[in-house]
């Protein structure tokens, strides 16, 4: 909103399961559940209900090379798993009002250990995925959580 706008009441949504990007300059826009990004929003922003482990995409490997990822649990617990690329492994129990930051280019996945809400911050772009159950990756251009 600019300053010849301010009489004009901002839009309000609904925050549970929708995603905000964050656009070059300080923009921000409402994608709903982001399909296609333009160029220009580096970010994505969302808060998401996960009752299980399709919620959270949890047979599927992430890892961002355009950043680091910022991962906030509201409500519940979630298990975050980090691989080094020589295949080691390590858990991380984030309980209810407690956060970490993936570091960029880090596999990574989530499983949930009890249902809740969680927060994330990822790059918009630049991500990619790999099955738990195939060593095939593939680079897509947004997918968030």
């Amino acid at each position: 909103m600019n300053i010849e706008n301010a009489s004009v009441p901002p839009a309000v949504f609904e925050w549970l399961d929708h995603f905000m990007a964050l656009g070059q300059g300080g923009s921000l826009r409402q994608v709903g559940k982001p399909s296609r990004l333009s160029p220009r929003e580096g970010w994505v922003v969302g808060i998401k209900a996960v009752a299980n482990d399709a919620d959270v995409h949890g047979d599927v490997w992430e890892r961002h090379g355009a950043g680091d990822e910022m991962l906030c649990v509201l409500e519940g617990r979630v298990v975050l798993t980090l691989m080094t690329d020589s295949g080691a492994q390590t858990e991380v129990l984030l309980e209810a009002c407690h956060g970490t930051v993936v570091p960029r280019g880090v596999w990574h996945r989530l499983h949930v250990a009890s249902p809740g809400k969680i927060m994330f911050v990822t790059p918009a772009h630049g991500s990619e995925h790999r099955s738990e159950h195939r060593s095939e990756h593939r680079r897509a251009s947004s997918s968030p959580i």
